[in-house]
C-alpha cells in the first residue's frame, strides 16, 4: 500500500494512530502521532484510516511539521548545501560522505540517513562501488549538481561496515571557460565504530544537522595532479629507487627502536586495535576471505603477545560483528590464555562489535 503526507493511519501491531507527515521510500514512512513525535514506521505495519477522526494535537503537530518543511527541489533526493562563501570556517572544497542520524537530539541511537555531498563549484557524474568477499558491486551512480547532497538510502547501524572502504569515482564538470580537473577515484576511509559514539557527530553547518562527514575528495589536491603521465627515464627511477632504499633502512631502523603497539595506545597502559581489514591492508581486493581472516587473527596474536609483554593494564580488540568468525577466533585465543580477563566492550561506545581484555597480573 502506497502512502502520502497527510494520510491518516492506523498501527496494524499495536493500538494508535496518526497522519504521514514523511515518505522515505516505499517502505518507510513517518508519522505523528497524537502526542506530537514523528516516529519511523515500515509501511507494512500502517493501514489507511481516511475517515478515522485524528485527535487536535496530530492535526496540529502535522500543520506545524508542514509549515516548517522547506521547498524540496524537484528531484526528491537531491537537497541543497547550505554555503556561507564568506565564513573562514567553511569546509574545504570537495566530495563528502554523510551519516546523519534521524534522531538528533540523540545521535547514537534510531538509523542513519546516508548522503554525497558534492561541495564545489562542479557538476558531479559519480558511481559507487562496495567491496562483498574481495569483490566490487556497484550499487549506486547519478549526478549532483554543484553545492547539492544526494541521499543514497536509510540503513540501520549494523550495516555501517558494507559502507566502509567503498570506491567512489567521480568526473567533473563546469559550463563555460573553466579548467577542468581531472577524475576521481578513491576510497571512503572511516571507522565503523565511529557510529557508536556520541563525540562522532558534529553539528555540521553544510547540512544544518549533527552528522559525521567523511571528506573522500579535496578539490585543492585534485587541481594539482596532471591530465597526462610524465615520461620517466632511467635516471629519474634509479634516483627513486635510491630514495626508497634510504628510506626504508631509516624506517627499519625507527621500528627497532619503537614498539608497534604505540600507534594504537590511548594511554601508557590501555591500547585499542580495529581489527577491520580496511585498518590492516590498504588493498586487499584480490585477497580471499580466508586469506583476509587469516591477516586479521595473526594480528590479533601479535597485538596480544606485545600487550602481555609490555605489561599494558588493559586492550579492546574492535571486531565488528560480520558473520561471527573473527570474533569465535577470538575468544577461542583468549579462553585458553593465562592471567587475563575478557568481556564484551561498553556498547554505549564501541556497539556490539569490540572484545575489551584485562590483564590482572599487571594491575
Amino acid at each position: 500500500m502506497k502512502f502520502k503526507p497527510g494520510d491518516k493511519v492506523s498501527f496494524l501491531n499495536e493500538k494508535g494512530s496518526g497522519i504521514v507527515t514523511r515518505v522515505i521510500d516505499e517502505n518507510l514512512v513517518h508519522v505523528t502521532i497524537e502526542d506530537g513525535f514523528e516516529i519511523p514506521v515500515v509501511a507494512t505495519n500502517l493501514i489507511k484510516t481516511g475517515t478515522a477522526e485524528m485527535s487536535d494535537n496530530i492535526q496540529k503537530a502535522y500543520q506545524r511539521l508542514q509549515s516548517q518543511q522547506p521547498e524540496e527541489p524537484e528531484d526528491d533526493d537531491i537537497h541543497p548545501l547550505y554555503v556561507a562563501h564568506n565564513d573562514p570556517m567553511q569546509r574545504p572544497d570537495g566530495l563528502y560522505f554523510c551519516l546523519v542520524p534521524e534522531i538528533q537530539d540523540n545521535s547514537v541511537s534510531g538509523s542513519l540517513e546516508v548522503y554525497l555531498a558534492n561541495h564545489t563549484g562542479h557538476e558531479v557524474l559519480f558511481s559507487l562501488y562496495q567491496n562483498h568477499s574481495g569483490n566490487w558491486h556497484g550499487t549506486e551512480y547519478g549526478f549532483i549538481p554543484e553545492e547539492s547532497r544526494m541521499y543514497l538510502g536509510t540503513i540501520v547501524r549494523s550495516e555501517i561496515e558494507k559502507w566502509t572502504n567503498s570506491l567512489l569515482q567521480a568526473v567533473f564538470f563546469k559550463d563555460g571557460k573553466s579548467d577542468p580537473l581531472p577524475p576521481f577515484s578513491g576510497l571512503i576511509e572511516f571507522k565503523p565504530v565511529k557510529v557508536y559514539k556520541d563525540e562522532s557527530f558534529q553539528y555540521e553547518k553544510l547540512l544544518r544537522n549533527k552528522s559525521i562527514m567523511v571528506q573522500v575528495c579535496k578539490i585543492d589536491e585534485l587541481k594539482k595532479k596532471s591530465f597526462f603521465e610524465e615520461k620517466i627515464n632511467e635516471e629519474t627511477i634509479r634516483h627513486l629507487q635510491e630514495k626508497m632504499n634510504v628510506n626504508q633502512t631509516a624506517e627499519k631502523s625507527k621500528k627497532a627502536e619503537t614498539s608497534f603497539l604505540d600507534k594504537h595506545k590511548i594511554d601508557d597502559k590501555i591500547a585499542e586495535v580495529d581489527l577491520h581489514i580496511g585498518e590492516l591492508v590498504d588493498n586487499f581486493t584480490n585477497l580471499e576471505n580466508s586469506d583476509l581472516l587469516n591477516i586479521q587473527i595473526d594480528y590479533f596474536n601479535k597485538c596480544l603477545n606485545q600487550a602481555q609483554k609490555e605489561r599494558l593494564v588493559k586492550i579492546i580488540f574492535i571486531h565488528g560483528v560480520g558473520n561471527g568468525k573473527l570474533k569465535t577466533a577470538i575468544l577461542k585465543k583468549l579462553q585458553t590464555t593465562e592471567g587475563i580477563e575478557f568481556y564484551d566492550a561498553p556498547y554505549a561506545r564501541y556497539g556490539m562489535g569490540a572484545t575489551e581484555v584485562h590483564f590482572y597480573r599487571n594491575k
